[in-house]
């Protein structure tokens, strides 16, 4: 019997896409975290579909906090974008109560952030607090919303991360930067 050597060229969007799939199906699989959504407004996030140029209109981010000890928070914590170098922040507000939540930030609630960000121009998003109280994160997604396309922008899941201003145990952050998958 002979066998031929075969090459197969892969492009990086068709890696991107495998990886993105198999990311997803982590999401049914892994246990405890059946329930987080494959659906933002009836949109399914599995797929890329917002294109290179597009200007983000929306970051959704859907938390969800641990049923350990003390993890949920009162204070304030900041969504963070870094784009093209400059830091931009959002407010989440007072509440991170246990189990899932969800936030949706207009781009022009990042202050003084340009009109247009493509995905492209984001380098980091980030979970900031700068108080005492600190919030144990048992999962996080974010998600970019340009007009009508949602696309999967970053996924933590079982991290069970401490995001605390005074770091009072040795895995507290002040600063939790999210695995980005854009």
């Amino acid at each position: 019997t002979e066998y031929r050597e075969k090459s197969i060229n892969i492009q990086p969007r068709m890696i991107t896409m495998l990886l993105l799939a198999c990311s997803v199906l982590l999401l049914v699989a892994l246990p405890g975290i059946h329930s987080l959504p494959s659906t933002v407004d009836g949109k399914d996030i599995s797929q890329r579909s917002i294109g290179t140029t597009a200007c983000i209109d929306e970051v959704i981010i859907m938390t969800f906090t641990s049923d350990r000890d003390h993890a949920e928070s009162t204070d304030n914590f900041d969504l963070e974008l870094e784009v093209n170098g400059d830091t931009y922040i959002a407010e989440f507000g007072t509440t991170t109560k246990a189990g899932g939540q969800l936030w949706k930030f207009a781009i022009s609630d990042f202050h003084n952030i340009p009109s247009c960000v493509t995905k492209q121009d984001i380098e980091e998003i980030a979970i900031e607090e700068d108080t005492t109280d600190a919030w144990n994160i048992q999962s996080v997604l974010t998600v970019l919303r340009a007009g009508q396309d949602y696309e999967l922008a970053s996924m933590d899941l079982d991290v069970f991360q401490w995001v605390d201003g005074d770091n009072t145990f040795s895995n507290d952050v002040r600063h939790f930067e999210l695995n980005l998958l854009i």
